[in-house]
């Protein structure tokens, strides 16, 4: 007994020795930072004891650890959380849930951080925890600056400082006035914002916090930088990047090398700029940060443009849209998978409460029929009397009973148009998620990359000729993508029912020549023969707009997976009562194991023979318009020998007269009397 109190009063001492020098000593180099986190991780297995002891410890260490290694910052605090919860310890709760949030911001989610961070903030009111309410305000602060709201986050980062001078905590309020500097940054108000970032710079010398005056040194670089004042930005860089590293803060350090390198660009020191990429690309590699690889290759842009590598900036720009094209859909796919985790959530609570309520009803109404029957049996026994009585409390029950049926069978109603709206919506989503993602994927390529050609276009970084030999894949670019928007919103209404069939008599072989200059033009860019048979007149009864649009996909689908050199055919053939239209090419051919996908709804789409780009939606929107018009579709294919797709359509009236007529040859009368 004695040994365990012994080893009770040893972990408890070094833990007060550990609070006095974080709270009573000044900010020290990172050697004794490191010491700091080890002997916190020491004193953590020394106490293996679930209590609020071991919960203070781990908040502190998931702290310390945030810019370190941010997946031990998540496991200490959801430790922490856990045993926060089981002795109802809201202080240490408080924490870990903030810790968390830090977490889910060095991951790129900063929905998720918000969310925690309403929820520490509600702890911290709750507990009427100063220090705490002002630090979640201006973590709220900095989430709305980094989410592009920087209004709004101005405003909890004024509140914050407020409530931080009531407290004269000076560390603090060195960090709020960074934040703010910062709102104002974002906001492009940059004396205001080198005002409130110099005001941070002097309480940090004051109190010798080098880790804080690294965020204060970044920031005023980057606004000298924008100011023109290159060497004087460089500076503050450099000493940013020192006191980065001095602090174990990786992430920082790589921000520092990319600063630098874009400075070093300004300055045309393109040897530093050179080593300073180098530098910021290799830290980074072990941080997998998508924002920081995304800023390495647009500043690797520059660099080539500034040198003259007018190929390996347009390499370099692509590459930086690439990225930023996946990181924005990664950053809607969270926010997607967010909301429709909170609407589920609210959907199963309502669905619980609805549950609660028609429980407690049928409990009431059980009770309501136990109390009856004893009721009418002690009649029964008592008096014989009542006969007439018992009769009719009987009748009551049945008429209970009757009642509970029709109000579940109201309830069954109900519940079915609950699905049936659950199944609108999720249709709804779909159509949402399909356009979202076309839009961040498919569309936005071509014009970040007509954007790089115009950027160096227009500071003449780039000559006519070097721009000329750009032009006919930037055309077909642009071409793919008004097709592919055309396919979009055809799409987008066809799903959402709005779409309505009007048809109507018309020749299709004028609908055909009428379209093929524009295909022709497509088909030129690779040198394929495009020809049809058709005859002058064939009249179909169908709607022309829709019929149009199958014509188009088929045939730039054929074009798109045909090589260079090769042809395509439109042939047709003619029945008594419908035309079949057949468009061949030599192309590529469907790989067997993809046929199946060309019609569904997977919205299966690959590259063409050029890169050329699809959304997936052109082949099942055709064959939704042919059997809107009473036709079919389908085709054949086989690898490398190519592809021929084939649909139906109703003749007209006058034409189906035309074909009868074709087949029924009058013969005048012959006298062979003579």
């Amino acid at each position: 007994m004695n040994t365990y109190w012994q080893r009770r009063r040893s972990a408890l001492y070094t833990i007060l020795i550990l609070m006095l020098v974080l709270f009573f000593t000044k900010p020290v180099a990172s050697i004794a930072q490191s010491q700091l986190t080890d002997s916190l991780t020491k004193v953590l297995a020394a106490h293996p004891t679930k209590d609020t002891t071991r919960v203070n410890i781990l908040n502190q260490l998931s702290r310390f650890l945030f810019t370190q290694a941010p997946s031990l910052t998540e496991t200490y605090a959801k430790e922490a959380l856990y045993i926060s919860d089981s002795l109802y310890y809201l202080p240490g709760k408080l924490w870990a849930t903030r810790n968390l949030a830090l977490a889910e911001n060095a991951k790129g989610n900063l929905e998720k951080q918000m969310d925690l961070t309403l929820d520490a903030l509600k702890l911290a009111e709750q507990l009427k925890d100063l220090r705490a309410t002002g630090i979640l305000n201006a973590d709220l602060g900095n989430i709305l600056i980094e989410q592009q709201q920087p209004r709004q986050g101005l405003l909890y980062q004024k509140k914050a400082l407020a409530i931080k001078q009531k407290g004269n905590d000076q560390a603090e309020i060195g960090k709020t006035l960074n934040g703010i500097g910062t709102s104002y940054m974002v906001l492009k108000e940059w004396d205001s914002a080198l005002h409130f970032l110099y005001a941070s710079e002097r309480i940090k010398l004051a109190l010798n916090d080098q880790r804080g005056l690294a965020y204060a040194y970044e920031n005023i670089g980057i606004i000298l930088s924008v100011k023109g004042e290159y060497q004087e930005a460089l500076r503050y860089h450099t000493m940013a990047s020192q006191y980065y590293k001095e602090s174990d803060n990786i992430q920082g350090v790589v921000k520092a090398y990319l600063n630098m390198a874009q400075t070093h660009t300004f300055l045309k020191d393109f040897t530093a700029a050179e080593e300073d990429l180098e530098n910021a690309a290799r830290l980074n590699k072990g941080m997998q940060n998508t924002r920081n690889e995304m800023i390495y290759y647009r500043y690797r842009s520059m660099l080539d443009s500034a040198r003259g590598n007018f190929a390996e900036a347009l390499e370099s720009f692509k590459e930086f849209h690439a990225l930023s094209d996946d990181f924005y859909s990664t950053e809607k796919s969270r926010f997607i998978a967010n909301s429709k985790e909170k609407y589920e959530s609210e959907k199963k609570q309502h669905e619980n409460e609805l549950l609660k309520k028609e429980q407690q009803l049928h409990l009431a109404t059980i009770r309501q029929q136990q109390i009856l029957v004893i009721f009418c049996i002690a009649l029964f026994m008592a008096l014989a009397t009542i006969t007439v009585l018992l009769y009719r409390v009987f009748k009551r029950q049945k008429d209970l009973y009757g009642q509970l049926n029709s109000r579940n069978r109201r309830v069954q109603q109900q519940n079915q148009i609950i699905l049936d709206q659950n199944a609108a919506l999720e249709s709804g989503n779909q159509v949402k998620d399909k356009i979202f993602s076309v839009i961040s994927h498919d569309l936005r390529a071509p014009l970040g990359i007509l954007e790089g050609m115009l950027f160096l276009l227009r500071d003449e970084k780039m000559s006519q000729e070097q721009f000329k030999m750009f032009v006919d894949e930037l055309w077909r670019d642009m071409k793919n993508t008004s097709s592919m928007m055309d396919n979009l919103l055809q799409w987008a209404n066809s799903q959402m029912k709005g779409i309505r069939v009007r048809p109507d008599d018309f020749n299709i072989t004028v609908l055909l020549n009428s379209e093929f200059e524009l295909l022709q033009t497509l088909a030129r860019q690779k040198n394929i023969q495009l020809n049809h048979s058709l005859p002058p007149v064939i009249h179909v009864f169908a709607d022309k707009d829709m019929i149009r649009m199958v014509l188009r996909n088929l045939i730039s689908n054929a074009i798109k997976f045909t090589p260079k050199n090769g042809s395509i055919t439109i042939d047709y053939r003619l029945s008594p009562d419908k035309v079949e239209i057949m468009v061949k090419d030599n192309g590529i051919g469907i790989p067997s194991e993809d046929q199946s996908k060309i019609f569904s709804n997977i919205y299966y789409s690959t590259t063409g023979t050029q890169n050329e780009k699809g959304c997936g939606l052109g082949l099942p929107l055709s064959k939704d318009f042919i059997q809107r018009n009473n036709g079919e579709i389908w085709f054949h294919s086989y690898k490398e020998k190519g592809t021929s797709f084939h649909f139906t359509l109703p003749l007209s009236e006058e034409e189906e007269t035309n074909a009868h007529g074709m087949t029924i040859i009058l013969q005048p009368t012959r006298d062979y009397s003579n």
